[in-house]
């Protein structure tokens, strides 16, 4: 698969990272299909599969389950499964799909049980299995902060957030790359406390609330989300998005 435009089948379209695939996309003048409920196609029934995936060249699967948690595995065995057999019958042949950096490393944690049930899944299932591990998104660290009383909590552990443009721009490449790598894992550019991150996203928000870390898994504490050797390092750093997203003028 070339440079030419090809059409490409974007699952989970409306969502934090499938928003940024379809932009990218449709910056470099590629077809796009967006599949997701709210454009009428839903990947566990079936319904309007067939037409989104009918001539396209690549699928990119960006698909967020209803609850990150254990429970997640087997709605992402069905998606994989329903998904496959769409796209096996409409002559695609490739399917990247993200997943997350260490989910192997980290099978304490239920969430990452499921994500590597979706790895196998996708794999089994899916035509030209592609995926691509990145680490936490930038704004990992805002959607776990939660408020307790006078103070908020979240897990104090190490990571390697990463913007979620960079992935974007990753899983495109490889879409439409003429030989593309079976596994590829990116990463941000530079290892973080997920602390330290939540407390300069509260200073740049003007809260002065008390920020305190809790535990987390046992393999995460001791780095599992970390990237190896192995990885892309790419994007802005965390204080680089959060001068872009929190910055003066910016609505809360």
């Amino acid at each position: 698969m070339g440079t030419d435009t090809t059409t490409l089948a974007i699952l989970g379209a409306t969502g934090t990272l499938g928003r940024s695939v379809v932009e990218a996309a449709r910056r470099d003048g590629h077809e796009v299909r967006e599949i997701a409920r709210s454009r009428g196609i839903d990947v566990m029934t079936g319904r309007g599969l067939a037409a989104a995936l009918d001539g396209a060249d690549a699928i990119i699967e960006c698909l967020k389950p209803p609850q990150l948690d254990d429970t997640a595995g087997p709605w992402f065995e069905a998606a994989a499964r329903t998904l496959g057999e769409h796209a096996l019958a409409a002559g695609v042949p490739r399917t990247v799909a993200i997943s997350i950096v260490g989910i192997d490393r980290m099978q304490d944690y239920g969430f990452y049980r499921a994500q590597l049930v979706h790895e196998q899944a996708v794999r089994a299932h899916c035509p030209g299995p592609m995926p691509v591990r990145a680490t936490q998104f930038h704004d990992f660290v805002g959607s776990k902060l939660r408020r307790l009383g006078d103070h908020h909590e979240i897990m104090d552990v190490p990571s390697q957030s990463v913007d979620t443009r960079a992935v974007a721009e990753l899983l495109l490449a490889q879409a439409l790359a003429a030989d593309p790598a079976p596994l590829v894992q990116i990463a941000g550019p530079r290892a973080e406390s997920t602390l330290d991150q939540a407390r300069r996203l509260l200073a740049a928000r003007g809260d002065e609330t008390t920020v305190v870390g809790v535990p987390a898994s046992e393999s995460m504490r001791d780095g599992g989300m970390l990237p190896g050797p192995e990885v892309i390092l790419a994007g802005p750093t965390y204080d680089q998005w959060l001068a872009e997203v929190e910055g003066p003028g910016r609505n809360r």
